[in-house]
C-alpha cells in the first residue's frame, strides 16, 4: 500500500510542499547523485553499467532534463521521475545537456542539496565533437535546415532564439507558451512543435546544417572556428570552472569516458569508492565482446549493451584532426591543473 509523505523544500523558489510516494520501506527520494555531462562522452554506457550495481538506482527515463528543458513543471514532477529506493540505496538521474548551462549549478545546489554528488565523464574532445556532429546531423539536421529556413521568412526582433547559456531575452529557461505568442499572436505551447524548440536551442549553441564535419568546423581559410557548437562543449575547463565555482572538488567526480571504454572496472570502481558503495565490479567481472566490439559484464547477471548503441564516423581529414588536438590541448592542461587529474587521451 502506497503511503504519501509531505514535506517542505523551503530554498525552492516556488516555496510549495512536496510529497514522495513510499511502498513498503521504499521511498521516491531526490537523487543523490546526477551524472551532469558530458554529451557523447559515454555518459549512457555508464548507466547502463552502473545500475548494475546493488546499491544504485536509476531513473526510468534515461535523460531527465529537468533543469534545461522541464524546470516549469516544479520539483514535485523532478520527484516523481526518480526510482524507488530503500534507506541503503542512491537515487541517480543522468542529464548530460546540464554540463554547458553555467546557471545550472546553482540550481541544482540550491533546489536539491548542497550534498549532492556530481558525476561528469570526460572523453577526448576531438572525437567527441565528431562524435556529436554525426548525432545532431542524423536526428536534427533537417530540423535546423527547417528552422533556419523559417527565421529567414520570420525574421523580427521578437523571434525566440536560446542563446548558447539558455537565455532567452532575459529568461533563464524556455518558455513555449509566451514565446509562440510573441511569434505568431497566438497559439499554446501545443501549437509549437518539438523540433523547434529542439533546432532553436541547438543553432543559439552555434549549432550548422553542414554537411560534413570539416566544414563544419573549419572557417573559409581553413582555421577553427571556435564558435562552433559541436567544439564548444569540448572546452572542458570553462564548463568545470561553473561547477566549481558551486560545489567543492570532493563533491565532483570525473570518469575517463575513454578509459572506461577499454577499462570499465576501473572507472566504476572509482564511482563505488566516491558513492561509499560495497565493492561490486571486479575486474574478471568483464570481457571483451569482439562481435559487439566492447567490453561486457559477465557476472554476476551477465549483461552486455546492445548492438545499436554508437554510431558510425565518417573519416576525417588528419589535418583538422592535428589542428583540434592543438586547439584543445590548453584546456585539456587546463583541466588537469584544476583536478590535479590526467586523462587517458592527453599527452604525459
Amino acid at each position: 500500500m502506497a503511503i504519501q509523505d509531505t514535506f517542505q523544500i523551503s530554498n525552492h523558489p516556488r516555496q510549495f510542499a512536496l510529497s514522495t510516494t513510499r511502498v513498503n520501506e521504499y521511498d521516491k527520494r531526490l537523487p543523490g547523485a546526477i551524472v551532469v555531462g558530458v554529451k557523447k562522452c559515454g555518459t549512457g554506457a555508464f548507466r547502463a553499467f552502473m545500475r548494475r550495481h546493488p546499491s544504485i538506482r536509476v531513473t526510468d527515463r534515461e535523460e531527465v532534463h529537468y533543469w534545461n528543458d522541464h524546470y516549469d513543471m516544479g520539483l514535485q514532477w523532478y520527484i516523481d521521475q526518480m526510482p524507488f529506493t530503500t534507506p541503503d540505496q542512491i537515487a541517480i538521474e543522468k542529464s548530460p545537456a546540464y554540463f554547458i548551462y553555467p546557471d545550472i549549478p546553482r540550481q541544482i545546489y540550491k533546489d536539491i542539496s548542497p550534498h549532492v554528488k556530481i558525476i561528469i565523464v570526460l572523453c577526448n574532445p576531438v572525437f567527441r565533437a565528431i562524435s556529436d556532429f554525426v548525432h545532431v546531423k542524423e536526428r536534427h539536421g533537417d530540423h535546423i535546415k527547417k528552422y533556419l529556413t523559417w527565421l529567414k521568412h520570420n525574421r523580427s526582433n521578437s523571434v525566440p532564439l536560446l542563446s548558447k547559456d539558455g537565455n532567452l531575452q532575459g529568461r533563464s529557461f524556455f518558455d513555449p507558451n509566451s514565446d509562440v505568442q510573441r511569434v505568431t499572436g497566438q497559439g499554446r505551447s501545443s501549437d509549437f512543435p518539438d523540433w523547434y524548440k529542439d533546432a532553436s536551442r541547438l543553432v543559439g549553441q552555434g549549432y550548422s546544417p553542414a554537411d560534413t564535419f570539416e566544414s563544419d568546423v573549419l572557417d573559409a581559410n581553413g582555421n577553427i572556428n571556435a564558435k562552433r557548437g559541436v567544439l564548444d562543449t569540448g572546452f572542458y575547463a570553462k564548463h568545470l570552472k561553473n561547477w566549481l565555482n558551486i560545489f567543492p572538488r570532493n563533491q565532483i567526480l570525473l570518469v575517463d569516458g575513454d578509459n572506461f571504454k577499454n577499462k570499465p572496472a576501473q572507472e566504476l570502481q572509482k564511482l563505488e569508492e566516491y558513492l561509499d558503495l560495497q565493492p561490486f565490479f571486479t575486474d574478471d567481472a568483464f570481457y571483451f565482446n569482439a562481435t559487439k566490439g566492447f567490453y561486457c559484464l559477465s557476472k554476476p547477471v551477465p549483461y552486455c549493451l546492445p548492438s545499436s548503441k554508437g554510431r558510425p564516423h565518417p573519416d576525417i581529414r588528419k589535418d583538422v584532426i592535428d589542428k583540434l588536438e592543438v586547439f584543445f590541448k590548453a584546456s585539456d592542461d587546463k583541466v588537469k591543473q584544476m583536478f590535479n587529474q590526467s586523462f587517458s587521451w592527453m599527452s604525459h
